[in-house]
């Protein structure tokens, strides 16, 4: 699996722990992650990790919320004006960057987790921060449109399939930020024709879990 990339910016001994956490856990997942294997990446002692996380589904909460921000950061960065068919395909073309760019990190956002340990409920707010980037680009569709938010997560659910699909090899001929467009025009040309009414629980984030 590819190394994760460390993020430009690190800045303080708690993130170094939490970038080099994320490759070991990219490298073992989190039944062969253990703390002192990271000390040893790190260079450290045994006990200095725990000075910043309390345990390893701690910083794994971290990790995965520091790839949610980072990936909100870059929709925001894509967020502008025209159609809706270009609205989403900018969106949609930032997402297959960031995939594309971080393979491990992104496959770790998405992994399987505790769904009460430290640091969960910041997870929980930069997947909203994902959410509403999406939502964003169906918000001008006008006073027919179905729910935004419910629209945005459709198309957050659509673009993730299609990028793990890639990922995973089982596209291996496409190129993922045509195949990402392709989708993201395709699921706009029919919301734009007949807004779909898309149920949704209250409360609850693309991954599936309570806020």
């Amino acid at each position: 699996m590819p190394s994760i990339v460390a993020c430009a910016k690190t800045t303080t001994p708690r993130d170094r722990v939490r970038d080099v956490a994320a490759g070991l856990f990219a490298d073992r997942g989190l039944d062969g992650f253990k703390m002192r294997d990271l000390a040893q990446r790190l260079g450290v002692s045994v006990m200095t990790p725990y000075r910043y996380f309390e345990n390893k589904e701690a910083i794994l909460a971290c990790v995965r919320a520091h790839g949610f921000a980072c990936l909100a950061d870059a929709l925001d960065q894509a967020r502008g004006g025209g159609t809706l068919e270009e609205r989403v395909a900018g969106l949609a073309t930032a997402y297959g960057a960031f995939a594309t760019a971080e393979p491990a990190r992104y496959r770790l956002m998405f992994a399987l987790a505790p769904a009460q340990v430290p640091g969960v409920a910041e997870v929980r707010r930069q997947e909203r921060r994902v959410e509403d980037a999406f939502a964003a680009g169906f918000v001008a569709m006008g006073p027919t449109c179905a729910d935004p938010v419910a629209l945005g997560r459709l198309l957050w659910s659509t673009l993730h399939g299609v990028a793990v699909l890639h990922l995973g090899g089982q596209l291996p001929q496409a190129d993922l930020t045509d195949a990402l467009c392709q989708a993201a025009r395709a699921l706009a040309i029919a919301c734009a024709g007949a807004a779909p009414a898309v149920p949704t629980s209250a409360g609850t984030t693309f991954a599936g879990t309570a806020a």
